[in-house]
């Protein structure tokens, strides 16, 4: 990008100039995916960057048309998750936010209300349940939960089974625990989930290299993809 183009980048990377308007992102969006989709010739990175460009020129747009609406609607959302976080670290779990670095440059001090909790970790516990019904309590802050460790909690099939409200998770760690075959059934009830931690368990060996299998599967879908 030319040093005088003072156009954010993703609106560069969708190809559009001032003034801007949502309508303008959307179609450019449809163009601009079309042309670098992997069926079409394109890249997974090239898609990827521009699908990336829209979600960022959709909350630039948002940011920008509506200031205040944004921030008191971000307001009570932020609120909920600093409860969520405060509850869970009172029960003796580690959390960890997320911010991207990009929404900093769009949003500056206002960047903070727009955290999402991507990892959880709650290690060793013998009151496992009432940690898993805290987490299921605090869904509606945490849907964007990516990783969940639980290692060494002495957690039930039942309590496995609760996680699948959490769409978005792609890594659980379950090692140490004294579940069973039972509890791959949360495989199949969250189909973005790539990576699980199943060592230590009461869970068969066959079992395991099963669903080891259909995780694998998923991985190589992605990268095709």
């Amino acid at each position: 990008m030319p040093d005088h183009d003072h156009r954010p980048e993703f609106m560069v990377t969708l190809g559009l100039a001032p003034p801007y308007a949502i309508e303008d992102v959307m179609q450019a969006y449809r163009e601009k995916a079309r042309a670098t989709h992997p069926d079409r010739g394109g890249s997974t990175e090239a898609f990827n960057a521009v699908h990336q460009a829209f979600e960022r020129a959709q909350a630039y747009l948002e940011f920008r048309q509506d200031r205040r609406g944004w921030i008191a609607g971000k307001m009570a959302r932020y609120a909920a998750l600093q409860d969520a976080i405060a509850r869970l670290e009172q029960l003796g779990a580690t959390v960890t936010a997320y911010s991207p670095e990009w929404l900093e440059n769009s949003y500056g001090d206002f960047a903070q209300l727009t955290e999402h909790v991507t990892t959880i970790r709650f290690a060793d516990s013998t009151d496992a349940t009432r940690f898993i019904d805290a987490l299921a309590h605090s869904y509606p802050s945490l849907r964007e939960l990516a990783a969940l460790e639980l290692p060494g909690c002495r957690l039930s099939d039942d309590d496995v089974m609760h996680l699948s409200i959490f769409q978005q998770l792609r890594r659980l760690d379950l090692s140490r625990t004294p579940i069973t075959n039972r509890s791959l059934a949360v495989v199949d009830a969250i189909e973005s989930l790539r990576e699980l931690n199943l060592d230590g368990t009461n869970v068969g060996w066959w079992a395991k290299r099963g669903a080891a299998s259909q995780l694998a599967r998923r991985k190589a879908a992605d990268e095709v993809g």
